[in-house]
């Protein structure tokens, strides 16, 4: 599964290099969350990001990497991959009512879609923070074992869902949180991540768990 392949591999994408890749690249660190989320898919998205260089002389050295996109193939099927719910389906309604900017939402990681995985990102009106919602599915007993991922996982409930709160290891912990909400064929993963410039940004787990309550009865029964 890629997510065993993209999560049991240590390529230091949970220190923020992948974050710290978009900004050298000349993108605004208010990407920060998607950059949070692109380490989700591990090594694909790093060999994504090689291939398509920075504009900066680098390109000559990203192309023997193009070939590394294929990765993101995955062995889940079309027919597995229909289950997977589509957090970009929320109504704009409830994007609004949990207190977030709807002009600002945004599809998959970077603009790639990946297999077995569905990903939709908004940012709060101030532009403190994004919210990932990334649906896929994977447990969350899966969630757990990631220990060299993430820590201080915490059982908790949303609405009537079961769900696992923790934090990513590393230079993100103090600015990230998720929650991960179960619901049927999987999980549903609310990723929040304070912008670094942030001048008064909500406690990261606080506002994770606000977001997932406000939000839990538009996602599919558990």
């Amino acid at each position: 599964m890629i997510f065993r392949d993209a999560h049991q591999r240590d390529y230091d994408l949970r220190s923020g290099d992948v974050m710290n890749e978009r900004r050298f690249c000349g993108r605004d660190e208010d990407m920060a969350g998607r950059g949070a989320v692109v380490r989700v898919f591990g090594v694909v998205v790093v060999a994504g990001l090689a291939a398509v260089g920075c504009g900066d002389g680098e390109q000559g050295t990203a192309a023997p990497q193009t070939s590394g996109v294929s990765v993101a193939a995955s062995p889940t099927s079309v027919d597995a991959e229909a289950k997977v719910w589509d957090p970009c389906s929320l109504p704009d309604s409830a994007v609004s009512g949990a207190g977030l900017n709807v002009a600002t939402k945004s599809k998959d990681v970077a603009g790639v879609d990946f297999t077995g995985w569905k990903v939709c990102a908004w940012k709060d009106p101030a532009n403190q923070y994004s919210l990932a919602l990334m649906s896929s599915e994977h447990t969350l007993a899966e969630s757990r074992q990631r220990t060299n991922d993430y820590t201080g996982f915490s059982d908790m409930k949303v609405g009537t869902h079961n769900a696992l709160q923790f934090r990513p290891v590393g230079s993100a912990n103090d600015l990230a949180c998720y929650v991960s909400v179960e619901v049927t064929n999987g999980s549903v993963d609310f990723h929040l991540q304070n912008r670094v410039s942030a001048k008064n940004p909500p406690e990261p787990c606080a506002e994770a768990t606000r977001l997932s309550e406000a939000l839990v009865q538009h996602l599919p029964a558990n």
